[in-house]
């Protein structure tokens, strides 16, 4: 994307509610208690939806993803526009503004057509009531699930292509976010094509899915009114009510604000309805599908009755077991115990490199004032990264290797999937996140101080974590669903999502489909990233005339290059995979190596061909020397 700008612009200004002043406090206000209402309504639903049984249906498998689909997209929009608030430069970087342009429109578009899958649920329910257990099967709710979200971010992917081919002459841009038609707005030659083509998909996004909604509730109404009973009627109706105004708000904003010509938008009233759609539409879905719902409401009753609700939520978890085995058995590497003392030893020592390099690396960069630089700020992180995913598999790995039980508690595995998936997806991002750093130093020198400032970087690391966390939760959540009871030995090392799929004793079909998903996407989106970074950078370094020009140039992101190399290799042979494919040899070789050497291998590989950290080092080697003289 950032190859297409061939303008000055690398830094976009979002002055969507500059003109009033006097309002960025009180809106600021308004649009934190807002969020965090979305945030903390959204998220009680979807624990609410997972805790009871009750509402382990297919009505409400589509509403707690709608739930997710929300908190995701007023998490896009809603803290960047409350930080430009507070904030007098309102700056957002060229990528990051088609980052946010991508997963707004992608996720809105997601939105659009898993209304139409509840819509079919509903005609499913009411004008099919015999049929629904057969029809509304969990393979067929779980495609109803994952095809809106294949189509919405296709949706974005094609949309954010096209604006980005665009030349743009100026950086202002009249709203609170990166929207399509603001961005249109700013294209300093003729965008027909390009506008044509995203009306053309923004009226097939919501004209098909509006069409769905239409259809099936044409026949909705036409089965209610065939029964007899005012009860009957009622009872019925009252299914689909929620629904059928959530729907009617969602689009009613989206059409006033899409599907109308271009040159005759008005900036203003896009930019409430915009407001409506990003920022409040989010927060009332939970109170509309709530509120007037007698199952959500007796379900909220019996989790409250009797115990506190975040005791139900601890106590989640422990129901997951339907088994009589309140442990699993870690039977990873082999039975050999001569073998198994050689790879505690082998094991043990790469640990032990691991903590001292990593934390001696974080120690140097904190010492030394000339390592304060965004490079090695996010080098930190990385550090403290493999330091953290390493310690949540290796002790555990080596006490395994000394003992005959292998034991690992249910909640135990549990938790080391989860923080494991968080820190390896939190590291993918973060990757990304120093291939633009790579990018911005190489490719926009002169604009790297004001592109990568101390702000900027913190949000992308605040970015990588929430992403690492959003995966990991829904990972969690997917495999919650499952019940272990065919056999409690785990043939891995470690708790990772295959291997404990394959113990499962129901159908986990759906469940591989949606972590397979969010895993592709994870890799994909970050590595895309990291592509589109280095395309860039090796583009402006073929440019330099001079060879030691080059190999300076090439020196200062050939470390970060290998590290990236070594990391997804593994990842992407690991997971990148049905599950059909499964070999417990292989994935345990890659495992040893992305969990375990890889952490050990950063700190070498950014330290053994670095002269700043080895210049870092002797300085503060001379520094400790010369402070013992003294005294």
């Amino acid at each position: 994307m950032a190859g297409n700008n061939f303008t000055k612009v690398t830094l976009f200004v979002l002055s969507g509610f500059a003109n009033h002043p006097e309002l960025q406090v009180s809106l600021f206000l308004v649009f934190l208690f807002i969020y965090i209402f979305t945030v903390l309504g959204n998220l009680g639903l979807i624990l609410l939806i997972r805790t009871d049984s009750g509402l382990h249906t297919p009505m409400y498998f589509f509403l707690s993803n709608l739930a997710l689909i929300d908190i995701f997209y007023s998490s896009t929009v809603t803290p960047k526009a409350l930080v430009n608030f507070q904030s007098k430069q309102k700056s957002i970087s060229f990528v990051g503004c088609f980052v946010q342009m991508y997963f707004f429109v992608g996720l809105v578009c997601s939105e659009c057509f898993l209304l139409g899958s509840m819509a079919y649920d509903r005609y499913v329910a009411i004008c099919n009531p015999l049929l629904y257990g057969a029809i509304m099967s969990q393979k067929v709710c779980a495609w109803l699930g994952a095809v809106p979200y294949a189509m919405g971010f296709t949706d974005s992917l094609i949309s954010v292509c096209m604006i980005s081919s665009l030349d743009f002459c100026d950086s202002s841009i009249n709203h609170f976010f990166c929207d399509t038609t603001a961005l249109l707005a700013l294209s300093c030659r003729e965008a027909f094509g390009t506008e044509l083509v995203i009306f053309i998909l923004a009226a097939f996004t919501l004209l098909s899915s509006l069409l769905l909604i239409t259809v099936t509730y044409v026949s909705i109404i036409s089965a209610i009114l065939r029964i007899q009973s005012a009860a009957g009627r009622w009872k019925a109706f009252s299914t689909c009510a929620s629904h059928l105004t959530g729907v009617t708000i969602f689009y009613g904003s989206l059409i006033f604000t899409y599907l109308q010509p271009y040159n005759t938008s008005s900036l203003t009233q896009a930019q409430v309805a915009s407001g409506f759609y990003t920022i409040v539409i989010p927060m009332l879905n939970p109170l509309i599908y709530s509120l007037r719902n007698k199952d959500v409401k007796n379900a909220f009753l019996r989790v409250m009755h009797g115990r506190h609700f975040p005791q139900q939520i601890f106590k989640l978890m422990s129901r997951w077991n339907n088994t009589n085995v309140p442990d699993f058995i870690l039977m990873g590497l082999t039975d050999s115990e001569e073998i198994q003392l050689v790879l505690f030893m082998l094991f043990l020592l790469i640990y032990l490199i691991t903590v001292l390099g990593n934390v001696g690396m974080v120690l140097l960069i904190c010492l030394d004032p000339q390592l304060h630089t965004p490079m090695y700020f996010f080098l930190t992180q990385l550090s403290f990264l493999d330091l953290s995913y390493s310690t949540v598999i290796t002790p555990k790995t080596l006490a395994n290797l000394l003992t005959s039980t292998k034991n690992i508690s249910f909640m135990g595995c549990f938790a080391q999937m989860y923080f494991f998936v968080l820190l390896g997806a939190a590291e993918c991002f973060l990757l990304s996140s120093m291939a633009y750093d790579r990018y911005a130093a190489i490719c926009r020198p002169l604009h790297y101080p004001v592109i990568m400032s101390p702000r900027f970087c913190r949000a992308l690391l605040f970015g990588s974590y929430l992403i690492g966390f959003m995966d990991s939760s829904v990972n969690l959540l997917c495999m919650s669903r499952l019940h272990f009871c065919d056999s409690n030995v785990i043939h891995h090392f470690f708790c990772d999502t295959s291997p404990v799929l394959a113990l499962s004793c129901t159908d986990t079909y759906d469940t591989e489909i949606m972590i397979f998903i969010f895993a592709g996407c994870t890799l994909m989106v970050s590595l895309i990233t990291i592509s589109l970074s280095y395309v860039s950078i090796l583009s402006t370094i073929l440019k330099i005339n001079s060879t030691s020009g080059k190999q300076k140039a090439f020196s200062t992101c050939a470390s970060h290059l290998l590290g990236v190399t070594i990391f997804y290799g593994t990842m992407i042979f690991t997971y990148l995979k049905p599950n059909e494919s499964y070999s417990l040899g292989k994935e345990q070789v890659a495992s040893i190596f992305y969990t375990i050497v890889i952490p050990m291998l950063n700190p070498l590989i950014y330290s053994l061909r670095n002269k700043e950290v080895k210049n870092a080092l002797i300085r503060v080697i001379q520094k400790r020397e010369g402070s013992r003289q003294l005294k």
